[in-house]
């Protein structure tokens, strides 16, 4: 038997509160030497780039500058998935390690090309239960070698200190 609902709800919500996130980084992208990502399964000379993998560490920023201070990391895979074009799926954890977020990580996936947007599906620490997007662009190429990609970060989160069971 259906239990019938009650005439009046409580005020309050029963959720715990969330945080709105809106930050400009950057993405400092290196194939060179001194890269920040590497090749771990390569396609052969003449074979399309379908199928090739490489694990990244790129470098999160403050600002657009190739010396810009890092404040985190873009750690994960990408892979070109995309037959008729060139466009990687890219997944990855933004780990912050400097600033208001440090310790914290979004989970971050997506298609990776040179304008697009990406979901932010989850978060740690500071930035729990993460959900929103991140658009992003080249702003800087110096010969094929390193890029710069502006990251307008758009998310809702819950920070641990509103989990926190009151009167329990």
């Amino acid at each position: 038997m259906d239990t019938p609902l009650p005439e009046t709800y409580p005020t309050q919500c029963c959720l715990p509160c969330e945080k709105e996130l809106n930050l400009m980084l950057y993405l400092h992208q290196v194939v060179g030497p001194n890269a920040n990502q590497k090749t771990t399964i390569p396609t052969k000379p003449g074979e399309s780039l379908f199928g090739i993998t490489a694990v990244n560490n790129w470098a999160i920023v403050d600002a657009p500058d190739f010396k810009a201070k890092v404040v985190g990391h873009a750690q994960g895979i990408h892979v070109m998935a995309d037959q008729p074009s060139v466009g990687y799926y890219n997944s990855f954890n933004l780990a912050f390690v400097e600033g208001s977020f440090k310790g914290a990580t979004l989970q971050v996936m997506g298609i990776f090309n040179p304008v697009g947007e990406w979901a932010i599906i989850g978060g740690t620490g500071e930035l729990t239960m993460a959900r929103g997007t991140i658009k992003y662009k080249i702003l800087q190429e110096s010969a094929g070698i390193e890029s710069i990609r502006e990251l307008n970060i758009r998310a809702f989160y819950t920070p641990p200190s509103a989990l926190v069971v009151k009167g329990a």
